[in-house]
C-alpha cells in the first residue's frame, strides 16, 4: 500500500518536530563543550566559533583548581547509598503494595503517591527542620536521607506497577515450596522485573547527581559539596575565567551523559514496563 499524502506529511512534520528538539537539548550541551576548550579571549572574540586551538588542559586545570575531585567523590558518597535505599525499599514495598493484601493498603498506596505531587522547594524547611531535630545537619546522611525520601515515591509507583504485571502464579509456586515473602522477591520477581529496576536506577541517579536544592540547603561546609554545589560556588572564584567554569561544567555533566547513553534501551523500557503495563 502506497503512503498517502497526508501520512508522508505526517512523517515529515514528525521529524523536523523531533530535530528542531534536538537541537534545543543538545546545542546549549554542545556550546558549552566546545567553548570550555577555548581561551577567554576566543570565547569573548568568536563565541561561536570552533577554538583555534583546542585546550584539553582547562579540563586538568579545572579538575585541580576548583577541587573537583572533592566534589566528585561527594557527590558519589551520596548517590550510591540513595541508589541503594531506593532501589530495596521502594521495590519492597512495591512488591508489598502489588502482591500482598492488608488493611488500608489503597489509602497507603496513594498518600506515597501524593509525594509526587509535592514540590520539592516546598519540603526544604519542614525536612531541614526534622534534620536539625536528628542531629545531622551539615551531613552527607542528611543528604542521603532527603533524597531517597523524594525518590521514594517514584520507586513505588513504577515496581509496583511492573510487578502487578507478573502472574500472581509464580508467587504461589514459591510459597508452596516451603519459601517465604523474601525469597519470592529476590529469586523471582525482583530479577523478572529488572528493566524497571534499570529505569528507576537512571532515574535515581540523574535526579541525585544533579540535584542541588538539597545540597544547599542541608550542607554548609565546602568539604562536603556536591558536584552542582560546588559549582555554584566557582562562580565567586573563577568569574573572570570562564572557560575554567565552562570546563567544570562539562566535567559534571560526562557522568550523567554516560549513564544515560549505557543504558538509554533499558531506561525507555523500563519505563514504558512500569508504567503502562
Amino acid at each position: 500500500m502506497k503512503p498517502t499524502y497526508s501520512t508522508t506529511i505526517g512523517k515529515i512534520s514528525t521529524q523536523l518536530i523531533l530535530i528542531i528538539f534536538s537541537i534545543i537539548s543538545v546545542g546549549p550541551l554542545l556550546f558549552i563543550w566546545v567553548s570550555s576548550l577555548k581561551t577567554n579571549s576566543e570565547l569573548q572574540m568568536a563565541p561561536l566559533a570552533f577554538p583555534q586551538q583546542w585546550k584539553f588542559s582547562n579540563f586538568a586545570e579545572a579538575w585541580e583548581r576548583a577541587h573537583l575531585g572533592t566534589y566528585f567523590l561527594n557527590s558519589v558518597q551520596v548517590t550510591i547509598p540513595t541508589l541503594v535505599i531506593v532501589l530495596l525499599c521502594g521495590g519492597l514495598a512495591g512488591y508489598a503494595f502489588a502482591m500482598m493484601r492488608f488493611r488500608g493498603s489503597t489509602i497507603l498506596f496513594y498518600l506515597i503517591l501524593l509525594g509526587l505531587a509535592v514540590p520539592s522547594i516546598s519540603t526544604v524547611v519542614p525536612l531541614y527542620f526534622t534534620i536539625f531535630d536528628l542531629g545531622l545537619q551539615d551531613t552527607h546522611i542528611a543528604l542521603i536521607l532527603a533524597e531517597s525520601s523524594v525518590a521514594f515515591p517514584l520507586a513505588v509507583f513504577l515496581t509496583r506497577a511492573a510487578f502487578r504485571d507478573l502472574p500472581s502464579e509464580l508467587r504461589d509456586a514459591v510459597l508452596v515450596d516451603g519459601g517465604n515473602e523474601l525469597d519470592v522477591f529476590i529469586k523471582v520477581m525482583a530479577p523478572l522485573a529488572r528493566p524497571t529496576f534499570m529505569a528507576l536506577a537512571v532515574l535515581v541517579f540523574l535526579q541525585t547527581w544533579n540535584s542541588f536544592l538539597y545540597p544547599l540547603a542541608l550542607l554548609t561546609s565546602e568539604k562536603l559539596y556536591t558536584m552542582p554545589l560546588g559549582l555554584s560556588s566557582l562562580q565567586g572564584r573563577f568569574s573572570s575565567n570562564i572557560v575554567i567554569i565552562l570546563a567544570a561544567t562539562s566535567l559534571i555533566s560526562l557522568p550523567t551523559i554516560l549513564i544515560y547513553i549505557a543504558f538509554q534501551r533499558q531506561f525507555i523500557e523500563g519505563v514504558v514496563e512500569g508504567s503502562i503495563k
